[in-house]
């Protein structure tokens, strides 16, 4: 298997979220903090460091931080797959939000896991986000959740780690106010899939017309 390369260039979105990290570390409002678990593998797996800044607008594709709504002493990460206003339904393990289905390219196998790379619809000539998931090979996951329209000031979150960690399958839409920040550097050992260092970013929320 061959692995990505990565030639260093920076998308527009990815250049702002460094100019706003480097604002915010220069202002002290980023936390830098160690990941514990690997509820968003393999995307960002328990060892890597994580920088949270505080958040101002949040956009699919987005991971951000936030308490565990079943143990809310335990600090979890998540992503954000659909905002207020949107809908999303998973179906035999396809995920669509605004009836628009998530990319999703097979990139291999890791251990017991198959790992997938999903990508937002977006309009062009914009890119969509993209993260790695993985799911377990043995039984196949096949998930299945009734369409659900996302409250205004409410996200829909979900974890890259698809057959292990509870998120908003479980919980059901989370408010704006439970966000602690948003995850916009990750920083750990590189695999066949991801580089040491990454800017995250999510992209705009995409709504049907009418």
């Amino acid at each position: 298997m061959v692995a990505p390369k990565y030639d260093g260039r920076m998308s527009t979105i990815q250049k702002g979220v460094l100019s706003m990290l480097t604002l915010s570390l220069a202002l002290g409002l980023a936390l830098i903090k160690r990941v514990k678990s690997d509820d968003m593998a393999p995307t960002i797996t328990a060892g890597d460091w994580v920088a949270v800044v505080p958040w101002s607008k949040i956009q699919p594709g987005d991971v951000v931080r936030l308490d565990d709504p079943s143990d809310p002493q335990q600090p979890i990460l998540r992503r954000v797959l659909a905002t207020g206003g949107q809908s999303i339904t998973i179906a035999e393990g396809h995920i669509r939000v605004e009836k628009r289905r998530l990319r999703a390219v097979a990139m291999g196998d890791s251990g017991d896991y198959l790992v997938a790379k999903e990508t937002l619809w977006a309009k062009k000539p914009a890119v969509g986000a993209s993260w790695l998931t993985r799911s377990l090979a043995e039984p196949s996951s096949r998930w299945r959740a009734e369409a659900v329209k996302v409250p205004q000031g409410h996200l829909y979150l979900m974890a890259d780690d698809r057959d292990g960690p509870p998120d908003s399958r479980w919980w059901g839409p989370v408010p704006l106010s439970a966000i602690d920040g948003i995850v916009r550097v990750r920083v750990g050992t590189a695999h066949t899939w991801r580089p040491s260092f990454e800017l995250l970013a999510g992209s705009p929320a995409v709504k049907n017309r009418g």
